[in-house]
């Protein structure tokens, strides 16, 4: 039977039964702040078990090490399970004790659950800082979030409840290799916590949106809420960074980027149709080292992290361009969007084959309101030769500033769709990210494709990338990355832009029935 109540639950975080650490253990429980709000729900029990698989790690007598010898240690392994009947969503912390004199900068970490292939590189840790700081208590350091995730319910029958997922972790620690003589004599102690809540939803996005949110309430601009809450939502956003991909898949800029299937990245930014509906956008990610300039093109630039969205729906099918030419300064498309009828939001001529035709933008063009939060800056691209085809081969080549344009109103690049995926059960994310994008639509990579959420099935659309001197890239229904020469072809044109750099997030979660709004 269902029952409708006013449910109080207690949000437990269970529970440190070991201890990582060099000189002594160390065992806690937190209770944590009160759920108030209405829920429907068959009744049932909520809490989490915590056992240990093996040994904690001790690092008596250790020293720097690079991350093939910090991998080649014994991991400390250990079981969380769902052990009631409702859902989960936990955060998986390693929190510092205050006793420690080893700066946790020195410290590199693996994390992995045994159902995942083992990584070949470690990590730094990565600061809560947000509303979980409050778990924090008098014998406690920093904390750091090591992973979130949702464990399912068990069953109840005949008043016995049967555990629910499980999952086992892997952890492996050390004092990275770029430490010096100053970590000599030096301990490091830490233990492992479980936070969970109870939830419905199993969407730990939405609890990442609610936080970023908060954050630009209290009047940090939407960039460094991102940043700052990004570790929240593990599965919907990853840095493209080559401390995290390594050398041959990462870039240099390190671009925190929404990736997967359909993650919680809706934006509304003031754009509406003529009846007055949100036109939603979505969050491409975080870019760093993004040159801004002022709005005459003097010689004022400021390079900075700017948020960048695409329009979550095409505006239509168009030309790149009718005249051949695949420079984005000169090209049709870009007159149209930036100088034209969509930036106009009225009625005008448009690319297509060759020719032009009506197209009417007063249902779908910008707005005053989305046109005040849209920063100038530099769209730096190159056009492309041979090479492996991989996401990074393409961001090298976009930001070669071989051909540099500077407005408001572009396309995505290629590298913005390969980073995008999350990879699956079969192709994890790196793997997609080491194959040739040309070659995504075969059967060995199509998990790359369903679990990319710039992906449209049976849309063919056009980037910002042009091809050699004549032709003009796109990403094809199927999922793999082409081009056409000349760039005449009608395909489906998504507007991307660069939001300016002091916009604050400061309601929504993200979700399409809820989307970020800026101020």
């Amino acid at each position: 039977m269902k029952v409708r109540y006013k449910l109080s639950l207690l949000i437990i975080g269970l529970m440190l039964v070991g201890c990582l650490y060099i000189t002594q253990s160390y065992a806690l429980w937190i209770i944590t702040e009160e759920q108030t709000n209405e829920n429907e729900m068959d009744v049932g029990c909520f809490s989490i078990g915590f056992s240990e698989q093996s040994e904690s790690i001790k690092l008596d007598n250790t020293y720097p090490v690079n991350d093939s010898i910090g991998l080649s240690t014994n991991p400390y392994t250990f079981t969380i399970t769902n052990t009631c009947t409702i859902n989960n969503n936990y955060v998986l912390t390693l929190n510092t004790l205050s006793t420690n004199t080893l700066d946790a900068s020195k410290i590199k970490y693996a994390l992995y659950k045994s159902s995942e292939e083992k990584p070949n590189v470690g990590s730094k840790l990565s600061r809560i800082n947000t509303d979980l700081e409050n778990l924090m208590v008098e014998n406690l350091g920093t904390s750091y979030i090591l992973d979130t995730g949702v464990l399912s319910g068990g069953t109840k029958v005949d008043g016995v409840v049967n555990n629910g997922e499980e999952v086992t972790y892997n952890l492996y620690l050390w004092i990275d290799d770029i430490a010096g003589n100053e970590v000599e004599g030096q301990t490091f102690e830490a233990s492992i916590n479980v936070i969970n809540a109870a939830t419905e939803s199993n969407d730990i996005g939405e609890v990442y949106g609610s936080a970023v949110a908060k954050c630009g309430a209290e009047g940090k601009d939407a960039v460094t809420c991102m940043k700052e809450n990004a570790n929240l939502d593990t599965i919907n956003l990853a840095y493209d960074g080559k401390e995290s991909l390594g050398e041959e898949l990462g870039t240099d800029d390190n671009n925190l980027r929404y990736i997967g299937s359909n993650p919680n990245n809706y934006i509304d930014i003031g754009d509406r149709d003529s009846e007055g509906n949100p036109i939603l956008w979505q969050i491409i990610g975080v870019m760093n080292n993004v040159t801004e300039v002022s709005e005459d093109e003097s010689k004022s630039q400021t390079v900075g992290s700017h948020m960048k969205i695409i329009r979550k729906d095409s505006i239509g099918n168009f030309s790149w361009d009718n005249n051949s030419r695949n420079d984005w300064n000169f090209s049709d498309l870009q007159q149209i969007l930036n100088n034209g009828a969509y930036w106009e939001k009225i009625k005008g001529e448009c690319p297509t084959n060759g020719e032009t035709i009506v197209c009417d933008f007063k249902d779908t063009g910008l707005n005053l309101d989305a046109k005040a939060y849209i920063s100038n800056v530099i769209y730096t691209n190159s056009s492309l030769g041979g090479g492996g085809f991989i996401p990074n081969y393409f961001y090298e080549n976009e930001h070669k500033n071989n051909m540099n344009w500077i407005g408001k109103i572009g396309l995505m690049y290629v590298s913005d769709y390969g980073f995008a995926t999350s990879g699956g059960s079969n192709v994890k994310r790196d793997t997609c990210l080491n194959r040739n994008l040309r070659s995504w639509s075969e059967e060995i990579s199509l998990e790359c494709v369903e679990n990319d959420w710039l992906y449209e099935k049976g849309i063919t659309q056009w980037t910002i990338n042009p091809r050699l001197t004549d032709g003009t890239m796109f990403v094809n229904y199927d999922g793999c990355v082409s081009y056409v020469t000349p760039p005449i072809s009608q395909l489906s044109v998504k507007p991307v832009l660069y939001l300016k750099s002091n916009v604050k997030i400061t309601n929504g979660n993200g979700t399409t029935d809820n989307p970020f709004t800026l101020s």
